[in-house]
């Protein structure tokens, strides 16, 4: 409910292509000190890569002094805990993961509010995601994960497609697997869609582009549907996907024209989201795989990959990138 006086004025600027005109944009990454390797290759990269965008990251308050290192006039550190949850989303004390394991406990943090059961930080992390970009200071925003690394140079032309209209990540069929399952039909009851519906799209993918007034309008619809501050509604949700919900609500309540975004199949990041590299002839696959239109790179973070690896591989998927585009060619990954 908090953001629908807001909703009126974006709404009426998106029909009137003012916002589309502006094309300001940000990145967002929410991160942890499990992840600081990561996050610390990533800024990296973006440093060296990406040009007139700036980068918002959210950790916990207790990371805050860890993360200070990464911190810039282009990268704005901030608070999860005070600046994305309300007062009454409370972190449950947990040790540290050795202990976790030892003692059987969940190795993501868990958060007690007043409205519903325990909920998984999992799913505080997409309300977390959602908040950040309904209250970000651009109407563009890009979502990149801390183990992404950009390969080539990225400026905010790459959230647009060759009309100017902002990229909406859509993959043409459904994954047939039971989180994609459940991830729908929660979308379904959060956003009053028809229950069972399964759509043949799926929307789960790396730099996945938002539009904050489009994210507003979601939120406050979910609360109109649901009768909840969207949160708790959120909260009591056991299996949902932020990528999932949102796409739902752009492609199924709104329509792509009217939430002013342009879809397309092709993602901006090469991924490798299952399975450790065999060997050095595997790596070499992976980046060869690497096109034109890729601007980043992703190795799943929970992969059997070492830091050192990781970034091995991610400084020759950018020399890859530099010879292909110097040359036209896709020779290279060997190098």
């Amino acid at each position: 409910m908090q953001y629908q006086e807001q909703r009126v004025t974006e709404q009426s600027l998106i029909e009137a292509g003012a916002i589309a005109g502006t094309h300001k944009a940000s990145i967002l990454t929410c991160s942890f000190r499990g992840d600081f390797e990561c996050t610390r290759t990533l800024c990296e990269s973006l440093d060296c890569f990406v040009g007139d965008v700036q980068q918002y990251m959210y950790v916990p308050t207790a990371d805050l002094p860890l993360f200070a290192e990464l911190g810039s006039p282009k990268r704005i550190l901030r608070s999860q805990d005070n600046d994305l949850l309300p007062v009454w989303f409370r972190k449950l004390p947990m040790p540290p993961n050795p202990w976790r394991r030892w003692l059987r406990l969940p190795s993501r943090n868990v958060y007690l509010t007043p409205y519903s059961l325990p909920v998984r930080g999992w799913i505080a992390q997409q309300i977390m995601k959602i908040e950040a970009t309904a209250r970000s200071e651009t109407e563009i925003v890009m979502h990149v994960d801390s183990d992404v690394f950009f390969v080539r140079p990225t400026t905010t032309a790459n959230f647009l497609d060759g009309r100017g209209r902002v990229r909406f990540f859509r993959t043409p069929s459904s994954v047939d697997q039971l989180s994609h399952r459940l991830w729908q039909e929660a979308g379904n009851a959060l956003l009053g869609l028809p229950a069972g519906t399964r759509y043949n799209a799926d929307y789960v993918g790396q730099l996945v582009i938002w539009r904050r007034s489009v994210v507003r309008r979601m939120i406050a619809h979910i609360e109109g549907i649901t009768g909840l501050d969207w949160r708790i509604a959120l909260g009591r949700t056991l299996h949902f996907s932020e990528y999932t919900l949102y796409g739902l609500f752009v492609e199924h309540v709104l329509g792509f024209d009217a939430a002013g975004h342009a879809p397309e199949e092709f993602s901006l990041c090469l991924t490798r989201w299952e399975d450790g590299f065999a060997d050095a002839a595997d790596k070499t696959n992976f980046i060869s795989q690497l096109k034109p239109g890729h601007v980043a790179g992703l190795i799943q973070s929970t992969l059997p990959v070492s830091a050192v690896e990781r970034r091995e591989v991610y400084k020759r998927m950018a020399a890859f990138a530099r010879n292909v585009d110097s040359s036209g060619s896709s020779r290279g990954a060997s190098a």
